[in-house]
């Protein structure tokens, strides 16, 4: 078994997308690279709005439920605010 599959053996995989809203002080900072490196998701930007003062993002998290979890949970930490898109909003 590698590695990877290991990581996400305790749960299912699943995807799941949000809405991201940059403050002003984090639109510059790579957070969804750093998400990527952190937690074991596959990141995936349906669409973006990025100004100066706001960043609004529409992201896909593909993992576990646990792993999907933790990084909304650590964008929140961050600063972003993170909501749920309701299904077939982006295809």
């Amino acid at each position: 078994m590698t590695r990877a599959r290991a990581a996400t053996k305790p749960g299912k995989r699943r995807r799941e997308k949000f809405y991201l809203t940059y403050p002003k002080k984090l639109v510059r900072e790579p957070l969804i690279y750093w998400c990527s490196r952190k937690f074991d998701v596959v990141t995936n930007i349906r669409s973006a709005s990025v100004a100066e003062h706001i960043g609004i993002i529409a992201l896909e998290l593909d993992g576990s439920r646990e792993a999907i979890d933790a990084a909304v949970a650590w964008f929140r930490e961050q600063g972003v605010t993170v909501e749920p898109i309701e299904k077939n909003v982006i295809e």
